[in-house]
């Protein structure tokens, strides 16, 4: 089978400013489940883009989905884009 061939492979090699320390992340006010999803719907998408995306979500909702499901998915959106939601 295959093996590692250590010649092939660079020299990897860092180097740290300061002492490193094992610890908890800090979040941020903007560390949410919707932050970034919301940024792409407002400022990456333009408005033919957004059309298409709520036209799947809504083709999606319609084929089936039911309480209590449904109401989160408004809710999910709406979290995301209160346009979208």
């Amino acid at each position: 089978g295959p093996e590692a061939d250590p010649k092939r492979a660079a020299e990897v090699h860092w180097a740290s400013d300061g002492d490193m320390v094992r610890t908890a992340y800090a979040l941020r006010p903007e560390d949410d489940d919707f932050c970034q999803a919301g940024i792409l719907v407002r400022e990456v998408l333009d408005d033919d883009a957004r059309e298409r995306l709520a036209s799947n979500i809504i083709g999606h909702v319609l084929d089936g989905v039911k309480e209590p499901v449904l109401s989160r998915v408004f809710e999910y959106w709406k979290n995301i884009d209160p346009d979208l939601g």
